[in-house]
Order: C-alpha cells, then sequence, then structure tokens
C-alpha cells in the first residue's frame, strides 16, 4: 500500500483546508480486508465502513474521509483537514457534509457534518431530505458523477440558499461515493472569505480526452479559468496521472496542478491539486478536480 501525502500545501493564506492526503489501496486482500495497519484512523474507519466520515475534536481540524471506488472496490481513500483557527484566520468558515440514502423512499439525508459556528446553516441542512435528482446531493445521487454549483445564494438547483447567502457561502461540490450502489455523497461548501480551493473542476472522461462539465474559481487569473465545455487532452499533468494510477492523486507541482495552461509566475495561480476518479465499471468516466 502506498502513501502519498501533501504536506505542507501550497495553498493561500485564508484557505479552509489545511491539508489532504490519498492512501492508495492498490490490490493488496489485506488492505482490502482491514488487516493492513493504515497509521490514520480516518482511513481505517473509511476503510471499514465502506463510506464517508467526518470527524471533529477539540483540539484538531475537522477532517472528512472518503473512498473512491473502482471496479467494485475501494481504490483510494481521500482525507481532506479543515483548518484550525490562527493568527491570520480567526474563524474559517467552509462546511463538510455527508449525505446518505435513507428509508424505502430515493431520498438522503445529513448522517455527518462539519459547520463550525453556522449554527442557522447546521440547524436547517439536520431537516432537510434531498429526493433523487433533486438539490446538489440528490443531483449527484442522479448523474453519478461531481457536480458544482457557483453562486449559491442564486443558484436554482441550491435548496438552502438562503441559508448559504446568511453565511457568505459561495460555491460548493457534490462528490458521489458509489461502487453499484450509492453509498453517500461527500458536499464541501466554501465560503468567499476562506475558500476551499482556487479552482474546482469537473471533466468527463473520453478515451484521452476531458471536458469540463462544471467550474468555479477564486483569485486565479482570467487565462487559467476554462470556458465551459473546454477539451483537455491527457498529457503528464494531474488528469493524466490519474488515468495512468487508476485512483486519486495528489500533486505539489504548478506544471502538474496546471496540466498544460500557461501560469504566469507573477499572479495567483495553483500550485498543486487533489484529481478524484468516478469509475463506470473499469472506465473512468469523469474526474473531480480541487486545485490549491
Amino acid at each position: 500500500m502506498e502513501v502519498t501525502a501533501l504536506n505542507p500545501l501550497a495553498m493561500p493564506a485564508n484557505s479552509f483546508i489545511s491539508d489532504v492526503s490519498v492512501t492508495d489501496i492498490g490490490g493488496s486482500d489485506a488492505a482490502l480486508s482491514g488487516d493492513i495497519d493504515h497509521g490514520d484512523e480516518l482511513v481505517h474507519d473509511v476503510m471499514e465502513s465502506g463510506t464517508a466520515r467526518v470527524t471533529t475534536s477539540d483540539n484538531g481540524p475537522a477532517r472528512l474521509g472518503f473512498p473512491v471506488y473502482g471496479e467494485g472496490r475501494i481504490v483510494s481513500v481521500v482525507c481532506i483537514d479543515g483548518r484550525i483557527p490562527d493568527d491570520v484566520v480567526a474563524d474559517p468558515v467552509g462546511v463538510f457534509e455527508v449525505w446518505q440514502p435513507i428509508g424505502i423512499y430515493e431520498e438522503v439525508a445529513l448522517v455527518s457534518g462539519n459547520y463550525g459556528k453556522m449554527e442557522r446553516f447546521q440547524n436547517v441542512s439536520q431537516f432537510v431530505r434531498f429526493e433523487k435528482g433533486n438539490g446538489l446531493p440528490g443531483q449527484v445521487w442522479s448523474q453519478r458523477r461531481a457536480q458544482i454549483h457557483d453562486d449559491l445564494s442564486n443558484h436554482p438547483g441550491f435548496l438552502r440558499a438562503a441559508g448559504a447567502s446568511a453565511d457568505l457561502l459561495q460555491s460548493a461540490i457534490g462528490i458521489p461515493v458509489a461502487d453499484d450502489a450509492l453509498r453517500s455523497v461527500v458536499v464541501l461548501i466554501s465560503s468567499k472569505s476562506t475558500p476551499i480551493a482556487r479552482s474546482m473542476e469537473v471533466f468527463s472522461v473520453d478515451g484521452d480526452q476531458f471536458q469540463l462539465t462544471s467550474s468555479a474559481y477564486w483569485d486565479v487569473e482570467d487565462g487559467f479559468q476554462l470556458p465551459a465545455e473546454t477539451i483537455v487532452e491527457a498529457d503528464p499533468g494531474v488528469l493524466g496521472m490519474t488515468l495512468q494510477r487508476r485512483g486519486a492523486c495528489v500533486v505539489d507541482d504548478v506544471s502538474a496542478a496546471s496540466f498544460g495552461r500557461k501560469v504566469d509566475p507573477a499572479s495567483p495561480c495553483p500550485s498543486s491539486g487533489l484529481a478524484i476518479p468516478f469509475f463506470e465499471g473499469a472506465t473512468i468516466s469523469s474526474v473531480a478536480l480541487l486545485l490549491f
């Protein structure tokens, strides 16, 4: 089993995320059965449960962990750590959520999350149910791929817009955790003041080509931003690495994170990233990309 981690991350000073790691499960039967000591309790919990988890503690950061499935088994475990208040950001604002199917109807409900001091948004979320196809979690469920909602206070598909506006939440990405059936939907919600990533992008995959299906950007030059439906060829960058590794991957290199985009060193631009693949059978059908 290979463990790859970005530590420390090359992130903006005000980022909500403090650390990202990927545990590469590979083909080890011991790893799949839980007999390997993963060294990280969250990774172990995700492997045992087969679904996403959010953990919180009084002294440490909120942590989100979720598995990536390929061909009916877990191929990677992704762990994302929130930011602890510090001298730069006294109150980081961001949200981790896990939604799971419940009952006999096609609905998902919140099973765990971290909201910091956003009690109103948390209270609303605890009592919401999303039918398959409705709201961000329901859309992720029905389409079986990651979805991005930007400008949340005005987005017709984000059904908690009033709460998002009150807490200055700007953009959200929903990520499916699924093998033959949906196990959960992971939602990360980013604020204007402490963004989760500089860039969030979702691509559909056709052979060696990637087509952008949704995106959101913060504090990056216009030249870095891709227009909708842009087609990108696989290359040695983070998208090409995802195809080669056939699992989630992290990079801490400007050229790999930009994968062919022209980067002005004098302008803000991502210099590290996390790519999360989604499979249909043996084929990678789409990739969600978070660039920091």
